[in-house]
């Protein structure tokens, strides 16, 4: 995806410490899959997120975006598999304990369609009892977003804008501005758009519980969520076990395309704080 080719060098710069997202993510793990060995990140970006877990997890990445995975592959270590595919089509030939698509990167994809063929995906590629973990903007934050003058923020010496738009049915541009310093001490200007969609969780939940055995969701304090009206929504949700029942994908997964399938600069990311796993009731809310 050319929008990330071109602010790769700037992405980690700009969303800041990854650290309490990493802490986040990890705790619902050891909650709702303990004993996971093996994850893997998609749209994984730049690696800040699960470079920190490698220690405690065979970690993998997967990303659209070749400039981010040469990123990436800097930060992890020498054996950790990185795959350059797209996020809603891909087919590893191996699973995993757990997957995670953090920052919003479903988003990405603009019809249901693509987030169904994400879950099947996510499934096929899950070991038995293993869990998928995401997180979306709302359509209410993506209005609100789309409402409120964005800022204009400096990192370093560099200077970035973004401006949210509604451009249709819960579709949402972001034009993204980037005024990079030269050595010769002027100023390049980066453009472009990055086009994201959103959907109510009663639909995404629905889509879901045809998967999954189970489908928690909560927000960024861990705070179990029911309803649309939180900025920013996690879900996590579980393979049926060997011995559970449960449904399976309708569609395959298998092939690759290049549309877009990464997540949004992270200016409007909201904080998380605190170790999920705490906070994740002992029993799944049953889908």
């Amino acid at each position: 995806m050319l929008a990330y080719d071109s602010l790769a060098a700037h992405y980690d710069a700009v969303t800041g410490d990854s650290a309490t997202e990493t802490s986040f993510v990890s705790g619902i793990i050891e909650r709702a899959r303990p004993g996971a060995v093996t994850l893997l990140e998609v749209a994984c970006g730049t690696g800040a997120v699960i470079a920190p877990l490698a220690a405690r997890y065979q970690v993998s990445g997967l990303d659209i975006s070749p400039a981010m995975l040469a990123i990436a592959r800097e930060r992890l270590p020498g054996g950790a598999p990185l795959y350059l595919a797209d996020m809603s089509r891909f087919e590893l030939s191996v699973t995993f304990d757990a997957i995670v698509c953090v920052y919003h990167g479903i988003n990405h994809l603009l019809d249901f369609s693509e987030w169904e063929s994400f879950f099947d995906c996510a499934y096929r590629h899950l070991n038995d009892g293993g869990v998928l973990i995401f997180d979306i903007i709302t359509i209410d934050s993506l209005k609100m977003m789309a409402r409120t003058p964005q800022p204009t923020q400096q990192f370093g010496d560099n200077y970035l804008l973004t401006r949210v738009r509604a451009t249709g049915q819960g579709v949402f541009d972001w034009d993204i501005e980037v005024c990079e310093l030269q050595p010769s001490g002027t100023y390049m200007l980066l453009t472009d758009v990055i086009r994201t969609a959103s959907f109510p969780h009663d639909k995404i939940r629905e889509a879901l519980s045809r998967r999954f055995s189970s489908i928690v969701t909560i927000d960024s304090d861990g705070g179990v969520v029911n309803d649309d009206g939180e900025n920013r929504t996690w879900f996590v949700c579980t393979k049926p076990g060997r011995e559970g029942g449960g449904a399976r994908p309708a569609a395959g997964c298998t092939g690759r395309r290049g549309v877009t399938g990464q997540r949004p600069p992270g200016l409007a990311v909201s904080p998380v704080a605190g170790d999920a796993g705490d906070r994740l009731a002992a029993k799944a809310e049953t889908a």
